[in-house]
């Protein structure tokens, strides 16, 4: 692989994501009040339902500590799997939970940014992306890099927040924002993160539609696509299109 140069913005990210690696799991629990466990394992369902190749070869972006990646290995029982994360504190604690799991053999971890995978052409049967694509530096550049390494007959599957359409729960959703940062600091004692945690979810500008054309831009073709929760989150299935 060439050697990738952060820009500043990357290197902030990359720090924050270290710094905040031993209580991502907890914060994540709690500020969902354990709901995203529900979703992931919603997402996996899906695919499994969706997908075609029950032997695939999955790369997770964004694996983070590495809770997709496992649940993959779970319900793929034949699956090679790769998790690939600029952060090298949540790839340890990733790799130890596979350790903790006895998946070393159907998973790696390894180091890696999403505008450069490190990964052959028409390489994977599937790309995930969980909670990641909104921390996407390069979206375009990126999404350009998942069809490349996407087999012909390939899936990309996105699980990320997104905006509810209805007026009451909009309200509730917005009010609690206001509580994000606190309880995030509280836990983590990061003010950058949880700051950022909000604006990044508030700011991202590919919800819903303007996601499905961000996609069918770059040549995925949706299969499912489904909001949960309220529509505090959304999934996509896209399948490639060569």
């Amino acid at each position: 692989m060439n050697k990738y140069f952060l820009s500043s913005k990357e290197e902030k990210l990359k720090n924050m994501f270290d710094h905040i690696a031993n209580k991502y799991d907890l914060i994540n629990h709690v500020l969902s009040f354990g709901i995203d466990f529900i979703w992931r394992r919603k997402t996996i369902h899906l695919l499994y339902k969706f997908s075609k190749t029950k032997i695939p070869k999955i790369l997770d972006l964004a694996t983070g500590t590495g809770d997709i990646a496992i649940l993959l290995a779970n319900k793929f029982k034949d699956a090679s799997i790769t998790g690939l994360d600029p952060s090298d504190k949540m790839i340890k604690i990733a790799k130890q939970k596979i350790k903790n799991n006895f998946l070393e053999k159907k998973i790696k971890i390894i180091q890696g940014y999403s505008q450069n995978i490190p990964f052959q052409n028409e390489t994977f049967d599937i790309v995930t992306i969980a909670f990641g694509i909104r921390n996407f530096q390069y979206i375009h550049h990126s999404i350009r890099e998942i069809h490349r390494i996407l087999k012909p007959s390939g899936i990309l599957v996105i699980l990320e927040f997104s905006k509810p359409s209805n007026y009451w729960i909009k309200k509730i959703y917005y009010f609690y924002f206001h509580f994000v940062k606190k309880i995030g600091f509280f836990i983590s004692k990061n003010h950058f993160a949880y700051n950022y945690l909000k604006e990044s979810i508030l700011s991202f500008p590919y919800w819903d539609k303007k996601m499905n054309n961000l996609l069918k831009y770059h040549k995925f073709d949706p299969i499912h696509i489904q909001k949960l929760t309220f529509g505090i989150v959304s999934l996509y299935l896209f399948k490639i299109n060569k």
